[in-house]
């Protein structure tokens, strides 16, 4: 309560600044004069304040892995051992799974055992060739035999090496489609590999914002994955062709290093790619901007200049503590920038000195008196009421503010 009430001091400095006129003439000449009671609107209110916006083009993806295996089965059997599991990290060559190698087993033995009887013989064949106590044609024919049997065996080891499914690159096991004593065929998935160092998102801007579309760019990504953190990334490659079916351009931004074991793949993330970015800029929280026609206001608070002659009979609420002073809401118009989720770039029409109307400037008209107080306020002055009661309340207090116009006003 003692920062609101601070806050408030600050709020009512600044609308003194630009002074208050001497009303004392004025008031000598009012005493004869009927006075008029006016009702006062609270609102919050707070200074325009200096910062860094930018401009954003706000997308939704989801993050890929270029690098993305399915893992298939290059032999036939029955599985007889799984040695990972799903969110197990493998290496490439790591094995994954085997296959019954009994029967190949077997056949291997036989062929090996045949291509060391035919190797003998190509190698008696080959001496008695040398010494020309052989024919040509013995010789040849024992070579071509040897030479089969030797590719027979070499083909026979290639099927018994399919029998064990390995990984063929680095990363985590995703999905596990075959468990042991499963029947797996030739070609049949068995698994899916990811490397996560290969996590990247694919935006797609329109085709008119490709001209501020650069490489290196920065963009800004929430995952739902990795809830309550931001992760930087930056625009690595633009597609040179337009989608002629969504007129889109397909842009790959790459993550930092450390942020990739924070990632999952196929998650669900919304990204802003920072477009534009002003420093020092005015900026003002976008709820305060009241839009009428096209044009955008705010309103400001300042003391009120009484005319000659007229005088008012403020309630104690609409007076400062200490000056006295009838504060007023005066509708401005602005020029705006860039603005982002909470704040607006403000280009032309009030300064930091303008104590701005956060909360209640939806109710208030050109020249409406205000008062400024914060909601806890409020609050605690309806404390001692039920709750029917500060709602009737409240209810009244807005209605009395809509019905609040004042003379010099009308017309605005």
């Amino acid at each position: 309560m003692q920062k609101a009430v601070k806050v408030l001091a600050l709020m009512v400095a600044a609308v003194l600044t630009t002074g208050c006129p001497d009303t004392g003439a004025a008031k000598k000449e009012a005493q004869a004069k009927p006075v008029e009671k006016r009702t006062t609107i609270p609102v919050e209110a707070q200074l325009a304040q200096r910062g860094e916006i930018s401009e954003f083009f706000e997308t939704t993806t989801r993050v890929e892995a270029e690098r993305k295996v399915t893992v298939t089965s290059e032999g036939m059997g029955k599985c007889t051992s799984v040695h990972v599991n799903e969110g197990d990290r493998v290496q490439a060559g790591d094995v994954l799974a085997e296959l019954d190698k009994e029967e190949l087993n077997a056949q291997l033995r036989s062929a090996n055992a045949q291509l060391q009887k035919l190797k003998s013989d190509y190698d008696r064949s080959k001496q008695l060739y040398e010494e020309g106590l052989a024919a040509k044609a013995e010789y040849d024919n024992a070579r071509y035999g040897y030479e089969q049997q030797l590719a027979s065996v070499n083909q026979q080891q290639v099927q018994l090496n399919n029998m064990t499914i390995r990984a063929p690159i680095s990363g985590i096991i995703t999905t596990k489609h075959i468990q042991m004593g499963d029947l797996v065929s030739s070609g049949a998935p068995a698994f899916e590999v990811v490397d996560p160092s290969s996590y990247i998102l694919n935006i797609n801007p329109p085709e008119k914002l490709l001209p501020r579309v650069d490489k290196g760019q920065v963009a800004l990504v929430t995952v739902d994955a990795a809830e309550g953190v931001e992760f930087p990334a930056k625009v690595r490659r633009i597609n040179p062709s337009v989608d002629p079916a969504t007129g889109t351009v397909k842009v790959t931004l790459d993550f930092q290093k450390d942020a990739l074991e924070k990632l999952r793949e196929a998650a669900f993330a919304r990204v802003r790619l920072v477009m534009d970015t002003h420093k020092d800029a005015l900026l003002v929280p976008k709820d305060a901007i009241v839009e009428e026609n096209t044009r955008k206001y705010l309103f400001v608070v300042q003391p009120e200049a009484p005319e000659a002659g007229t005088e008012t009979l403020p309630s104690p609420a609409q007076k400062d503590a200490s000056s006295g002073t009838i504060l007023v809401a005066n509708r401005v118009e602005v020029e705006t920038g860039l603005e982002d989720s909470q704040h607006v770039e403000i280009l032309n029409g009030i300064d930091e000195a303008s104590p701005i109307v956060t909360v209640g400037q939806q109710t208030l008209k050109p020249g409406s008196e205000v008062k400024l107080t914060t909601a806890d306020q409020e609050l605690m002055a309806k404390a001692g009421m039920t709750a029917e009661e500060a709602l009737k309340a409240a209810e009244e207090e807005r209605a009395r503010g809509a019905k609040n116009v004042d003379p010099r006003t009308q017309g605005l």
